[in-house]
């Protein structure tokens, strides 16, 4: 790629999974950008962001705890980012929401992801909408899960497993965001972030296993709120769950026609 925009681009949640290779792929390709840690929106008078023509707004928590709540980080944030955008002379942003969100949605982390959409919509400012499916790469949450759980010589398949996930490339998310800095493809548009394959939850952790003495074990549907909520040592948590059995699928070929490149599909990633 090697193209060095006219201005800078600034990245929240830089810290994060995907901020950390969003930053190693922009210095590759020697794009301009400055990094933005979750406490600078917490700040009550932040300095301005200087010379930056767009925020990738990568701040956010899929698990709540005592304290941090999907209000204060996933919304009230996303608040802050907008004010500081406008007040920042900054014109576009780009924003990592969750796929599966929707009006319909009942789960918490969901509807936190839905009302910051709405935020960022209703903004003004140009924006950019990514819906991704589960983002995968070095020390991506799942492989994490999936791997601390080999270690233990078993892991918990919750239900019968054959729910299906349509996992992404890290690599792929981060040349996909590099385009729609400034692709007029993806202006004002909500964009599901998925892969070329659909893959069943089962079927994947199976490819995750490279050793013969792993235990799969399936735990059954009416037991999985109850282990997720009292057992702390069960690998999902109650978001966890809701997103693995919502068997959510996105429009692959609308982001590939949008983006103008193949994607990784699920062996290669």
């Amino acid at each position: 790629m090697n193209k060095i925009l006219k201005d800078t681009v600034a990245i929240s949640g830089s810290t994060g999974f995907v901020g950390r290779n969003l930053i190693k792929f922009f210095k590759e390709n020697n794009i301009h950008h400055v990094s933005i840690e979750r406490e600078y929106f917490q700040r009550k008078n932040p300095p301005l962001i200087s010379k930056c023509f767009c925020l990738v707004h990568l701040v956010g928590i899929g698990i709540e705890t005592n304290e941090k709540d999907f209000q204060e980080i996933n919304v009230e944030i996303s608040k802050r980012a907008i004010d500081i955008c406008k007040k920042s002379k900054i014109k576009k942003i780009i924003y990592l929401s969750g796929l599966g969100v929707s009006k319909k949605s009942t789960s918490d982390y969901f509807i936190s992801k839905l009302k910051a959409e709405e935020i960022i919509k209703n903004s003004g400012l140009n924006y950019t909408i990514f819906r991704p499916s589960y983002i995968i790469g070095k020390s991506d949450y799942l492989t994490k899960n999936i791997k601390k759980q080999i270690r233990k010589k078993k892991i918990l398949i919750p239900g019968s497993g054959d729910y299906i996930l349509q996992p992404i490339s890290i690599n792929d998310v981060c040349k996909v965001v590099s385009v729609a800095l400034e692709s007029k493809n993806f202006e004002n548009k909500i964009i599901d972030l998925v892969g070329p394959e659909t893959i069943s939850f089962k079927k994947f952790v199976k490819n995750s296993i490279s050793q013969s003495n792993i235990v799969l074990e399936n735990v059954p549907l009416k037991q999985l709120h109850d282990h997720a909520l009292n057992d702390k040592t069960f690998p999902y948590g109650i978001e966890d769950l809701n997103i693995l059995l919502g068997n959510f699928q996105g429009n692959h070929e609308k982001l590939e026609r949008l983006s103008g490149f193949k994607f990784m599909k699920v062996k290669k990633i």
